[in-house]
């Protein structure tokens, strides 16, 4: 199992648990109702974004090492036409808060970001002791 596949596991778990936080706070907070199914539409899209450049990353992985010649993108296009389809979503019902949909949106890069960190101090201190 590579590296971005054990990451991508431990931000699938992540989010999960933050989304079962926000569905927690949407049934029992009557006010932060669109905010919390805001962040839930947000975090799903942006499980959703990684996934797919988790596959394309893979697949580029292994055209390059097949040296085939063939060229592969990394899903640009897709992955903005899913953000546009949470926008559209939460302009066309009033249940969703689109300003936290758009923070939502990030949720996948900032774990990502700050698991990297860990992950590379984890690293330097087991480097460190040898």
């Amino acid at each position: 199992m590579s590296e971005l596949d054990i990451l991508m596991r431990r931000i699938f778990r992540a989010s999960m648990f933050f989304m079962s936080i926000c569905l927690f706070v949407w049934a029992f907070s009557p006010p932060l109702k669109t905010y919390a199914a805001g962040l839930v539409l947000g975090v799903c899209i942006s499980l959703i974004n990684g996934r797919i450049l988790q596959s394309r990353v893979h697949a580029i992985t292994r055209i390059a090492l097949e040296n085939t010649g063939k060229r592969a993108g990394l899903g640009f296009i897709s992955r903005v036409a899913m953000l546009s389809i949470a926008v559209i979503i939460c302009l066309r019902f009033p249940a969703f808060h689109i300003s936290t949909t758009i923070i939502g949106f990030f949720f996948v890069q900032t774990c990502a970001f700050l698991f990297g960190l860990g992950s590379a101090r984890q690293h330097r201190l087991q480097s460190e002791k040898r």
